[in-house]
């Protein structure tokens, strides 16, 4: 069984919230990560006594400390920005920032939290959000390879786990609520065109309509286009391009 397929099947035992940061302890040992978190938002139903935002995390109980005593929730820029974002944001992009922001990386590399990291963002049909972030010690060279090929499960996990979190919330969802974009992108994808010849069609540039698909596959729990078209279909989502 491979490193995602045996992640899937534990995210998919799931039964209480309680088992994710374990959850999460294996697949920093899977993918050998020196952190993984998940951060939650709009996920929990109202009638559960639990506070927004959901986290589970595998840091040092002394990060998670003085994380919450310096209030870096209002400042971390993975959260800040990614959150906002539809594509993975490399923790690189923040640069060094000055002041608090500088302190707060300064004591983030003390306390552990590896030398490169980046966040995968979910985007849900009722306005649940939800980050995966991973960070490891790995040099530039082995950073840009595991982006390029052991990365690429994440977005998968990061979608899937967010709909265990749901999930254990007793919050259950029958079908995805795509945006008209994401429908158009999906279907034309459905009928074999190209991110490219999609553009061309829907008077959009190939970036948009990456991020369109990005956003469709997230909230469909897909491995790619062709899939997230087929489970569309499926579902009763998509009609045939006349």
């Amino acid at each position: 069984m491979s490193g995602l397929d045996a992640t899937l099947e534990e995210v998919g035992q799931l039964a209480d919230a309680e088992q994710i940061p374990a959850l999460l302890q294996r697949i920093a040992e899977r993918y050998g990560l020196k952190t993984v978190a998940y951060l939650g938002t709009g996920t929990l139903d109202r009638r559960v006594p639990r506070h927004e935002p959901f986290i589970a995390v595998t840091y040092r109980p002394d990060w998670v400390e003085r994380y919450r005593a310096r209030r870096y929730l209002n400042i971390d820029p993975a959260i800040q920005i990614g959150l906002r974002r539809l594509l993975p944001i490399d923790w690189d992009e923040f640069g060094k920032g000055e002041g608090d922001l500088r302190q707060f990386f300064g004591e983030a590399s003390e306390f552990g939290l590896g030398l490169r990291g980046i966040s995968f963002p979910v985007h849900g049909c009722r306005g649940d959000r939800a980050l995966f972030s991973v960070t490891a010690d790995f040099s530039k060279r082995e950073w840009h390879w595991a982006r390029r090929t052991a990365f690429r499960h994440f977005p998968i996990i990061a979608a899937h786990l967010h709909e265990a979190v749901l999930r254990t919330d007793g919050i259950f969802r029958t079908q995805p609520r795509l945006s008209p974009r994401e429908l158009e992108c999906l279907r034309w994808t459905s009928e074999g065109k190209t991110v490219w010849e999609c553009g061309v069609i829907l008077g959009l540039s190939p970036h948009t309509v990456r991020c369109y698909l990005e956003s469709a596959r997230h909230k469909l729990g897909a491995s790619s286009n062709t899939h997230a078209a087929s489970l569309a279909t499926k579902s009763g989502l998509l009609f045939k391009v006349p």
